[in-house]
């Protein structure tokens, strides 16, 4: 068949699969940011603990130049000095690099981006479910979209690693163009329009 004899797809179907893609893209960023958190919470424990052991490493040197044990006294002034210039740029790092809030900003948008994935799945339940009809469901999508763009204009950076992981998590390849396989296996069995064979049978 022709793409001129092919009849054309009505609008609830044409708007089911534009809310699918949304709600795919929505899932990924909510689990990028998430693995984001992470990310950041890790570089914020590692800065604290490398902070935490140059002060006490400075602090013993210091004490081992005044008593005059295990090293020699310039050598110890001289290693308690290079420490001490160690813990003074890990100070200015953790009012660089603010690891600890930028994980919290993360996991705000996480949460955020939850709420709008779950919004996404209910459009596409009542859509498939015909309990409401065309231009209401185009109404909830638009408000839907704005409230996406209020996110993500509000959003942190992620990195690529995080994404990476995030692509791991969900076990998805990297192309953001979904298909409905890769969009169904984020959905419930029941939302899926691709059912596997074993399930269609009752297995």
């Amino acid at each position: 068949m022709s793409d001129a004899e092919r009849p054309p797809a009505d609008g609830r179907s044409l708007l089911l699969a534009q809310v699918r893609e949304a709600y795919g893209r929505a899932a990924y960023t909510h689990k990028t940011h998430e693995k984001q958190a992470d990310l950041s919470s890790q570089n914020h424990r590692w800065q604290q603990r490398i902070l935490i052991a140059l002060t006490v490493v400075s602090s013993g040197t210091f004490l081992a130049s005044l008593l005059g044990l295990f090293v020699d006294k310039s050598w110890a002034g001289l290693g308690t000095s290079f420490i001490a210039l160690l813990v003074s740029a890990i100070n200015i790092g953790t009012k660089t690099f603010k690891y600890g809030e930028e994980t919290q900003r993360h996991r705000d948008v996480a949460s955020k981006i939850w709420n709008l994935r779950e919004s996404y799945q209910s459009l596409i339940v009542d859509l498939q479910s015909a309990t409401i009809t065309v231009d209401e469901a185009r109404a909830r999508r638009d408000r839907l979209q704005q409230e996406a763009l209020d996110i993500y204009g509000d959003a942190p950076r992620t990195t690529p690693k995080a994404y990476a992981k995030a692509q791991s998590a969900l076990k998805e390849n990297e192309d953001l163009t979904f298909s409905t396989r890769e969009v169904d296996l984020l959905l419930p069995m029941e939302l899926r329009i691709m059912k596997e064979h074993g399930h269609d049978e009752g297995q």
